[in-house]
């Protein structure tokens, strides 16, 4: 396999144009951490690895801004930013992956509603087309910020779209205290009253979960904030506090089972666990996003039923030939994703 290791913008448009020039289709790649998450690239694909660009340009902490390379590391920016008393909102110092692989799977979207993520953090890219062409959108701070914001648009887009080169992204003050937390174990119809009764409180958690395991389901997440108003908090809610914040993912499922992501309403909770085998795990986020681990046979019964739940699903882990396969995307957003491919990359260069 063909592999151009690049250390900047002009380094990564060189590499496309060369790969355009003879036709060979161009695979992006930071530190490997999230490519479970991806169906694999066609064999023949040239990897363009992003790794090589990693360093922090910028950290201005009276704005609340930085600039970043994609391929820092995000326990790195996360130190930096503490040694500052700084936060990114989204950002979990625990991830292991790359700056640029968090923006590009954008792997839980907004924890609650209103939350910090990638989205919303994003001030301004500055990338690489598929053909080579070198481009920027948005800005590098926040009142500077104006006009469409297409740079947000692109998140979440898993390398298909353009090479990111270097991200503008919006910081907020470190919380004082955090507190990790869960409930002591509930059933569906309680785990689901708790779960939106914590979403629809003044002060949300930062992160918050609804999981169903063999043993039961639980309430878990983080609060943040000032010390007592933390302690009034978990006394409020009857939460237990714990020494770890739960985990954001399922964990990897066996062979014969697939990964399925999807999005729902809190209020349809209870009626995707009645669908789902009692056995099966789900992980359900403040936001909306789920998983669930269920054999293809499952899956299939899944998908039929959650178009009168108004939710979305596709299968994130499974065999290469039904990795990808969703449920019926809305018209809008199907044309949405079709457009955006062939107006970025017309020739179907990145894989």
């Amino acid at each position: 396999m063909n592999v151009y290791a690049v250390t900047n913008s002009s380094e990564v448009a060189a590499a496309l144009r060369e790969c355009v020039a003879a036709s060979r289709r161009v695979h992006l790649f930071g530190r490997g951490t999230r490519n479970r998450w991806q169906a694999a690239p066609p064999a023949a694909a040239v990897t363009l690895s992003l790794r090589g660009l990693s360093s922090i340009l910028r950290l201005e902490p009276d704005d609340l801004t930085c600039s970043v390379e994609p391929g820092v590391p995000c326990q790195e920016l996360a130190m930096a930013l503490r040694q500052k008393g700084l936060e990114l909102g989204c950002l979990d110092a625990d991830d292991s992956g790359s700056i640029g692989g968090l923006y590009a799977s954008d792997p839980l979207g907004a924890p609650n509603p209103g939350a910090s993520s990638p989205r919303s953090t994003l001030l301004g890219i500055e990338g690489v087309l598929a053909e080579g062409l070198e481009f920027r959108s948005g800005a590098r701070v926040v009142k500077s910020v104006a006009g469409f914001d297409v740079h947000r648009l692109f998140v979440g887009s898993h390398g298909l779209l353009y090479a990111a080169t270097l991200l503008h992204l919006k910081l907020r003050p470190a919380p004082r205290v955090r507190a990790a937390f869960t409930t002591d174990t509930l059933d569906v119809a309680g785990a689901v009253d708790k779960f939106i009764e914590m979403r629809r409180n003044p002060t949300m958690p930062r992160r918050l979960v609804l999981v169903r395991e063999a043993s039961g389901c639980r309430v878990a997440g983080v609060f943040a904030g000032r010390a007592r108003q933390v302690a009034s908090l978990l006394q409020q809610h009857s939460l237990r506090e714990v020494d770890k914040a739960p985990q954001d993912h399922l964990q990897q499922p066996p062979a014969d089972r697939e990964l399925v992501v999807g999005i729902v309403r809190a209020s349809k909770i209870a009626a995707l666990a009645d669908i789902l085998p009692a056995a099966a795990p789900l992980l359900v986020h403040g936001g909306g996003q789920f998983e669930a681990i269920l054999t293809p046979a499952e899956v299939d019964v899944l998908f039929t039923a959650l178009p009168a739940l108004e939710a979305h699903a596709a299968i994130a882990i499974g065999a290469p030939s039904r990795v990808r396969r969703t449920t019926p995307l809305d018209q809008g957003a199907a044309r949405l994703q079709r457009d955006l491919r062939s107006a970025l990359d017309p020739h179907s260069v990145l894989a």
